[in-house]
């Protein structure tokens, strides 16, 4: 006999891509309606802000203003800093890449029919009326303030939150950061009943998720997220069958977790190398400058300037496109969007094919000519960045690893430096890529430093690595891009042996600008991730970093030194 039906009310504290990923799996739990969002809409009010602010400065001293108040400018600053292209642009092109993805909970709302409730505060009787009239067996607790039992005794069952970390040790926040503080092996994801006391109630389904050694609080974070949707909703289902048992949490005197300190964060730290968070003071003056950059006019003027100049574009470097990992390989989909987005606005996006061929024309550029490149053999290239470009109708070329084609194996760098798995290209995956419109080029058959190894080894890599692709997807490779791209990653004979193997031109990824006098063995790439904000990027193309400031002024210094002692 099937199970009755199950009727959930969510009480939900944001709008993020954890509570809609929590909600999104348990809707699709089949025997199973949901009947109502009830969305807290309250902002703490200033008193309990202020009370905040106080025990906080007992915590931490006087420094901890000047903490809050870069946090704040930042924030601020970062918004200002993403006006500078239409948000709804960006969610129109990811909805149209993406019809099957909620980007909102509008969308999730949209997509399985759910009433959603701006509730104010959810303790408030105007909630708690809205709780009662939707008549909910369970209710389902995510990132909301402390509810009273006014609230989470409402459903007939009780209200079941997903808390990530494992209880009692672990109840309180933030996910992950004290695990990786204590030198845990694993992390514990939790589902209870909510309880008058926080994280206290008992327990109904429990897991873990294994700490790597490259972990970092983010990573470790959306690793939780993952694991917490899962359960929350196999939780769910065991409660609609009967066979979820109930577990009593221990008494304990251990006060739940709270947000560390910043000394508590150096700690840390200091402990993991590979994790250093940006200073929120530097990403604030940067978005300063730049901004100030944007709207003085200066950017304007200086894209004119580049126009009347002529011959000039670009080569924009990817490696990744998902919404799992933060590093400096990875793009989210977002921020791609974003960036395709600024492109179509105010340049001209080219296949490589086409650059290629004016350059060894010695013809000319458009001044605003960019093209997209992806490097390695990630196979989120295909499935996160290829709708997206297909939504702009922009082309691409992927430099692809052929070794790494339809199997498991882990690039070096990714196995050194990062704690996630990232699934390579199959065959099909590279047809499909074609079939778009897209190009592809070869990037060795086993990513290798062509800087260091012999030259009857580099020549094998070269040469096979287009024989493969060309296997794999019946077409001609002409392309081909070295790994790592510095200039000491490759040597003098490394250009020869990549005309030799037929290919048409050779790709870098050391940084500059292209023209029509560029060598086309040695066609440079600037390399963009998640890191580039659209006005990051705007400033990038148009040469307006501090980066490229301090490269024209010793290229100027270098030649007053040579005219007046040479």
């Amino acid at each position: 006999m099937s199970a009755p039906l199950l009727k959930v009310a969510f009480l939900v504290g944001a709008d993020t891509a954890s509570t809609r990923l929590s909600i999104e799996r348990v809707c699709q739990l089949p025997g199973l309606r949901v009947v109502a969002l009830l969305l807290d809409t309250e902002r703490p009010p200033l008193a309990r802000r202020f009370r905040n602010l106080r025990r906080n400065l007992r915590r931490e001293g006087l420094p901890y203003l000047a903490y809050r108040g870069w946090a704040a400018l930042r924030k601020l600053t970062d918004r200002w800093a993403e006006r500078v292209i239409p948000n709804w642009d960006v969610e129109a092109v990811l909805r149209q890449a993406f019809p099957e993805r909620c980007f909102s909970l509008d969308d999730l709302a949209v997509k399985y029919g759910i009433p959603i409730h701006a509730a104010g505060n959810l303790n408030r009787p105007e909630a708690m009326q809205h709780l009662r009239e939707c008549d909910a067996d369970l209710g389902v607790v995510l990132g909301t303030r402390i509810l009273k039992r006014s609230t989470f005794g409402i459903p007939r069952a009780g209200c079941i939150n997903i808390h990530k970390g494992a209880v009692p040790e672990y109840r309180g926040m933030p996910p992950g950061f004290w695990e990786l503080y204590d030198g845990r092996a694993e992390a514990g994801v939790t589902v209870h009943f909510v309880n008058d006391a926080l994280d206290s109630g008992d327990v109904i389904a429990t897991s873990t998720v294994a700490i790597h050694p490259k972990e970092t609080p983010d990573s470790l974070a959306t690793k939780l997220d993952f694991e917490g949707a899962r359960l929350l909703a196999q939780a769910v289902a065991d409660l609609q069958a009967g066979r979820a048992r109930r577990t009593p949490q221990p008494p304990v005197s251990v006060r739940p977790k709270t947000l560390p300190t910043r000394q508590q964060r150096r700690e840390l730290a200091a402990r993991l190398p590979h994790w250093r968070p940006k200073s929120d003071a530097k990403v604030a003056l940067k978005n300063l400058l730049y901004l100030a950059i944007f709207h003085s006019g200066v950017y304007h003027l200086d894209r004119a300037v580049h126009r009347r100049q002529g011959s000039r574009g670009a080569v924009l470097l990817y490696h990744r496109v998902n919404d799992v990992s933060q590093d400096p390989l990875t793009t989210t989909t977002r921020r791609f969007a974003e960036h395709l987005t600024v492109l179509s606005r105010s340049y001209l996006p080219a296949s490589t094919s086409k650059i290629v061929r004016r350059l060894h024309n010695r013809e000319a550029l458009a001044p605003t000519t960019v093209a997209i490149h992806f490097d390695d053999c990630y196979r989120d290239v295909c499935t996160e960045a290829g709708p997206i470009l297909e939504a702009f109708g922009i082309p691409a070329t992927a430099f692809v690893s052929s070794g790494y084609v339809d199997t498991d194996k882990v690039f070096a760098h990714d196995r050194d430096k990062y704690p996630h798995r990232f699934a390579n290209l199959g065959q099909d995956d590279l047809r499909r890529w074609l079939h778009l419109g897209n190009e592809i080029g070869a990037h060795t058959v086993n990513h290798v430093d062509l800087g260091s190894i012999d030259t009857d080894r580099a020549r094998t890599e070269i040469r096979e690595s287009r024989r493969q692709l060309e296997r794999l997807t019946g077409s001609p490779v002409e392309f081909f891009s070295f790994p790592f791209g510095h200039q000491h990653h490759s040597r003098a004979e490394i250009p020869r042996e990549v005309a030799a193997a037929g290919y048409r031109a050779m790709f870098s990824a050391h940084g500059g600008f292209i023209g029509k006098h560029t060598d086309l063995f040695d066609i440079p790439r600037f390399g963009v991730s998640s890191d580039h904000s659209p006005l990051y990027l705007m400033m990038e193309l148009e040469a307006l970093t501090p980066a490229h400031f301090l490269s024209a002024l010793g290229k100027a210094f270098r030649q007053a030194y040579a005219a007046l002692f040479q």
